[in-house]
């Protein structure tokens, strides 16, 4: 019985088409990402359509064009991987094409977002992913009623006006 013989040459251009296949699909990544292999921009690269965000430094002129406040804060925030205050904030997402806003309508805006949405977090004054933070709860304001608090206050009433016949009144 006798081995078959491997074609060498054929098992090595095929190798090599698809590394050539999978250096270019890494090229294109990259050029979408704006970076190169050690995580800088591209070289060439232009930022526009919505240009990259590089750790660091400011963002390009146009990579928040088109975004909404908590768009932006959220890319930002991600490209930094760390909390930033609202002014850090609201500088980054100026020098990265938004228009200007006051403090208190950026800080308004992403404290509707965490409540919301919740994929934004305030921490004592400074703004993170939540993704960040995943045992992060936030304590209910006081005076504030949960809602399975109320469900059961609302319960307790209507028990107590089947025992008595009578209405609670409020």
């Amino acid at each position: 019985m006798s081995t078959p013989s491997i074609d060498y040459e054929a098992v090595l251009a095929d190798l090599e088409a698809k590394k050539a296949h999978l250096e270019s699909a890494i090229a294109a990544i990259r050029a979408v990402a704006g970076m190169t292999g050690l995580g800088g921009p591209a070289p060439g690269s232009s930022p526009s359509g919505g240009g990259p965000v590089i750790n660091g430094t400011k963002p390009a002129p146009d990579a928040f064009l088109g975004k909404s406040i908590p768009e932006a804060a959220k890319m930002y925030l991600a490209s930094q991987r760390r909390k930033l205050s609202t002014q850090e904030l609201m500088d980054a997402m100026e020098a990265g094409g938004l228009p200007g806003s006051k403090y208190a309508t950026v800080y308004a805006i992403l404290s509707r977002r965490e409540n919301k949405v919740g994929d934004i977090i305030n921490l004592k004054g400074d703004w993170a992913l939540a993704e960040w933070y995943p045992n992060y709860v936030k304590k209910p304001k006081k005076g504030v009623v949960s809602e399975q608090e109320g469900q059961d206050s609302l319960l307790d009433a209507t028990e107590d006006e089947a025992e008595t016949g009578e209405k609670a009144t409020a």
